[in-house]
């Protein structure tokens, strides 16, 4: 908990540093680019130098890495062949891109840092050409180092790969280019199945009248609980988590609670958001998919990484709806900023207090989380 506080206050500080001495000009391609550049550089150590025992998952691709490394690619071909002729194993294109890595590493902490190297290079140009102000940006990165580091960071590698791909593909979903777009899932979906979900997204962003999509989504979204056992049994086919029952204690409050405050806000707000950012259209899509599907998370928490397509966009959306209060007041605009980063971290810090999963640099010591042990 401690080394992520301290990279969410780097980034407020030299976030405020750089607005001080860059003035109206911090907001330009130039000094926005060069900041996104630095933040990202800290997130790639920070994942890339993690302790193997960080993670729920961190470990388990160790150990896969390794099988890998002993395997011949003709067991590769037969693996892939396997997969689609016959539907057994999964995600083929992660087994190719980790044997393509091991002509470049052997060393399981350097693939650690070309994943980081992958995703954050993917993020920051997803931030970049995304926003405008570089406040959007400081609270872009707070957002993901509170709600997404503890995933994209430290766990899921095959999503985080797949996921590299739906943040570019989503250039293509703006220029309205279906080829290119569906290019990208499609090899996302072969580093994790569930990256298919995506693919409904353009369709939708199609749609011209976002605005009763939308408000018909949030006016329905307690039906969706009533349907989320049927809802389940169907997306478990298309993400790949074949064991969607029901699990006890299983259920997002917190992020429930929030996502559903944003989405309220952001229909209040949104004539002015609009006015101010033509694509935000496409977040309110994005979140009215995400919350058809997170009922599914009180079925199993695993249905979180399924929205977690679509709730990125929670890092560009929360920053428009604020910036949409300067048409109240522009001293309301900065409060709410300052009162939605301080919210973020005392939630961050409430959900860390007395978390089981610290966090720990490869040259230290460091025991295995409780999944580890007594395996066969």
């Amino acid at each position: 908990m401690i080394f992520n506080l301290i990279v969410i206050f780097f980034t407020l500080i030299l976030g405020n540093i750089y607005s001080k001495l860059y003035g109206s000009f911090a907001n330009s391609d130039v000094i926005r680019k060069r900041y996104i550049r630095i933040i990202c550089i800290i997130l790639i150590l920070q994942s890339g130098l993690r302790n193997v025992a960080v993670g729920d998952d961190t470990y388990s691709y160790f150990e896969t890495f390794k099988e890998i490394s002993r395997t011949p690619w003709y067991q590769i071909k037969g693996l892939i062949i396997d997969y689609y002729q016959y539907g057994l194993g999964k995600d083929p294109g992660y087994l190719i891109f980790q044997k393509l890595a091991q002509y470049i590493t052997t060393d399981y902490q350097v693939f650690l840092f070309l994943i980081a190297i992958l995703f954050f290079a993917a993020l920051g140009n997803f931030i970049y050409k995304n926003t405008t102000r570089l406040v959007d940006v400081m609270i872009a990165f707070v957002i993901y180092s509170v709600l997404f580091y503890s995933f994209y960071s430290i766990t899921g590698i095959r999503q985080t790969l797949a996921t590299v791909f739906t943040l570019y593909s989503y250039e293509f979903v703006k220029k309205k280019k279906i080829i290119p777009f569906l290019l990208l899932v499609l090899i996302a979906s072969t580093l994790h199945k569930s990256a298919l979900i995506f693919i409904p997204f353009y369709f939708v962003c199609r749609i011209k009248k976002e605005k009763y999509i939308f408000t018909a989504v949030l006016l329905l979204f307690p039906v969706f609980f009533v349907f989320k056992d049927a809802m389940g049994k169907y997306l478990s086919v298309l993400s790949g988590y074949t064991d969607y029952n029901q699990l006890e204690g299983a259920g997002t409050y917190t992020f429930t609670a929030l996502f559903v405050f944003i989405s309220l806000m952001a229909m209040i707000r949104r004539k002015y958001i609009i006015k101010n950012n033509i694509n935000a259209k496409n977040y309110y899509n994005g979140f009215a998919i995400a919350l058809v599907f997170l009922p599914l998370s009180y079925i199993n928490p695993n249905a979180l990484r399924i929205i977690m397509y679509f709730s990125i966009f929670m890092i560009l959306f929360i920053p428009e709806i604020i910036y949409s209060l300067k048409y109240i007041s522009n001293k309301m605009r900065i409060d709410v900023s300052v009162i939605t980063i301080i919210l973020l971290i005392s939630l961050f810090i409430k959900s860390n207090f007395n978390s089981e999963m610290p966090y720990g640099f490869f040259w230290e010591e460091m025991r295995l989380t409780k999944q580890y042990y007594n395996r066969d």
